[in-house]
């Protein structure tokens, strides 16, 4: 439904009541249809676990190749992104683009367009797909240029100095919202839960590329590797990722590519643009399938969502064909609640060389590695010295039967996730120059000195669901105003009793300083986006705001529990340009009163639709 055609837009096609928020309508009156593309049978309130899960449709696992998501391939864009007619409100591009685009944006920075700006276009719509073989699932997709569609999404390549604008189109009877995780990104296209793209209405995002500034140059400690991105909408989230609705996005820069030209790390392209050969994505997503082949869905789920099929770039159980040489795997945790403990079959340790978004100042060798939803780890893998036939498998031994948390480490419940097949008899001894220890991207430590404010953020469970501060979200409040520029020290503490809550942070990395009064493990003590808070665990650490104003957010990444509204905004504020001194935020507490070009909303459309704004 389209908002800009109803005084009502809300998903579940009814009216919140008066006084009723977005998230209780949907719960009381809205579930039906909401989602009426799902199936599901039998609910119950607690379907999360394994016992009430529908039983998982039998097939031979690694039977199918993995999959290599393809490349999002260039678009011509009309009207040109960012002209008068497609400004918002306009009827072509009704959502516009975001107003840092324009040169004369006092954010734009002339180093921002070293290169011609990329333009892509891409859609969501309703799709078909086999998760298991021989099962036909009607789920939710991105079209690649509109024609193909492809789970996960096809893979963003984005690099340093070379903006990338993506159109964006909903075919959907959902508001959706496209967020570009681990990203520094404008407000507008940051994927805000509420800077939504209505039914039958498209969004210019656009993504300047560009690192943060320290001591007015590009910090380029700051650019990423490895990101992804999937679907936002306020309220929906869980729902529309489980569907289908997520991807890769791969950056490079100067930094990485004088690392892959020095044979440290593996090509991320080949000749034609394509996923480099030996540098390769996993996406992990548990899922659950009704007899009838439709996704099990529960739309009162609290706990977190677990699946009973384990995919991997949207297939369950796949095969890879390896050479005997050394791979860079890119893993992703794409699980809405799941966590997982990844290992090599063989107990060949991995030699990981980045932690969410960012490549590590120096590679590490460790025994497995610990991916909370929302996480990120790439890893060097080196086959040349296994014989030929050799057969071995990427498996997860984190025990978990329930959406809350894992049950722990167990040798004796491990899942093969990914079978490696060793194949050819030539061997490429030393077909990387990287080990232990190898330097990668430089890191610039945020210091006390620079620290200006202090917050505390308790997560805290309340009426069966999850507060932060006491607080469900609410999209009209500042829960945090910034001063553009500046460093904070944030210390978040979980006291929700025996839930895990993986905390995203949007905009910025955070580096953490202490996990419980200690210094973090190696792999976590330079860039993080997604944050391990355990039941009773305490995290402090500091964050930089640079570059965007406006309205952004944080949340637990068990999408479930950010549904139920387990998510704070905070508002970075610039100077003025005439007294110099800082704005007021723009939310205010009692109505979204965000500037229609930086939310890309139209006025009209907040004053008619308050609910889905609230």
């Amino acid at each position: 439904m389209n908002a800009k055609n109803s005084p009502v837009a809300d998903p579940a096609n009814a009216a919140a009541p008066s006084g009723m928020t977005r998230r209780q309508a949907i719960i009381t009156g809205g579930v039906g249809s909401i989602l009426a593309a799902s199936v599901f049978p039998n609910l119950k309130l607690h379907a999360n676990e394994w016992s009430s899960l529908p039983q998982a449709p039998s097939f031979t696992p690694f039977t199918q190749a993995l999959p290599i998501p393809n490349r999002l391939g260039d678009a011509t864009l009309s009207p040109e992104p960012g002209c008068e007619t497609a400004r918002c409100g306009s009827q072509d591009v009704y959502h516009g683009i975001a107003p840092e685009f324009h040169p004369t944006h006092p954010s734009h920075h002339p180093d921002w367009d070293r290169l011609p700006t990329k333009h892509h276009f891409m859609e969501v719509n309703h799709a078909v797909h086999q998760f298991v073989p021989g099962i036909e699932t009607p789920c939710l997709a991105y079209f690649a240029n509109g024609t193909t569609p492809s789970v996960p999404g096809p893979t963003f390549r984005m690099r340093h100095g070379q903006p990338s604008i993506i159109r964006m189109k909903n075919s959907i009877d959902l508001e959706t919202s496209l967020h570009h995780h681990g990203a520094h990104s404008p407000s507008h296209s940051d994927g805000h839960p509420v800077h939504y793209t209505f039914h039958g209405e498209c969004r210019d995002y656009y993504y300047p590329n560009a690192a943060p500034r320290h001591n007015g140059e590009q910090d380029l400690s700051e650019n990423p590797s490895t990101m992804w991105y999937h679907d936002h909408g306020n309220d929906v989230t869980a729902h529309n990722v489980a569907h289908g609705l997520a991807g890769f996005s791969i950056f490079t820069d100067s930094i990485e590519e004088d690392l892959i030209s020095r044979k440290v790390l593996p090509a991320v392209d080949d000749a034609s643009g394509a996923q480099g050969a030996y540098d390769i994505p996993m996406a992990f997503h548990d899922t659950a399938l009704n007899p009838d082949g439709t996704i099990y869905w529960d739309p009162l789920n609290h706990d977190g969502r677990i699946g009973n099929i384990f995919l991997t770039n949207g297939v369950a159980q796949p095969y890879l064909n390896v050479e005997r040489r050394a791979y860079r795997f890119r893993f992703l945790c794409a699980n809405l609640a799941r966590v997982i403990e990844l290992r090599l079959s063989t107990g060949q340790p991995w030699l990981q060389i980045s932690n969410d978004s960012w490549l590590l100042p120096k590679a590490a060798s460790v025994s497995t590695i610990r991916l909370i939803p929302g996480k990120r780890a790439d890893v060097i893998v080196d086959f040349s010295r296994m014989p030929e036939g050799t057969v071995l498998y990427i498996e997860n031994i984190m025990d978990q039967d329930n959406g809350r948390k894992p049950n722990g480490v167990d040798l004796k419940k491990r899942i093969p996730y990914v079978q490696l097949r060793v194949v050819g008899k030539t061997v490429q001894y030393n077909s990387l120059k990287i080990g232990a220890g190898t330097p990668l991207r430089p890191h610039v430590p945020i210091t006390p000195d620079e620290i200006v404010a202090t917050r505390v953020f308790v997560l805290n469970r309340s009426n069966g669901a999850w507060q932060i501060n006491q607080q469900f979200y609410n999209a009209t409040r500042c829960d945090a105003q910034i001063k553009l520029g500046t460093a904070e020290r944030w210390i978040l503490q979980n006291k929700s009793g025996g839930w895990w809550h993986p905390l995203h942070i949007h905009v910025e990395s955070h580096q953490i300083q202490k996990l419980n009064g200690k210094a973090p493990k190696e792999v976590w003590a330079a860039k993080t986006d997604t944050s391990p808070l355990e039941d009773n665990t305490q995290i402090e650490m500091f964050m930089k705001f640079r570059t965007f104003c406006g309205p952004f957010v944080f949340h637990c990444h068990n999408n479930n529990h950010e549904d139920m509204r387990m998510m704070k905004q905070f508002e970075i504020c610039g100077p003025d340009p005439v007294t110099g001194a800082t704005k007021p935020p723009q939310l205010n507490g009692r109505f979204y009163n965000v500037d229609s070009e930086v939310c890309g909303i139209p006025k009209p459309d907040i004053d008619a639709n308050p609910h889905l704004f609230s």
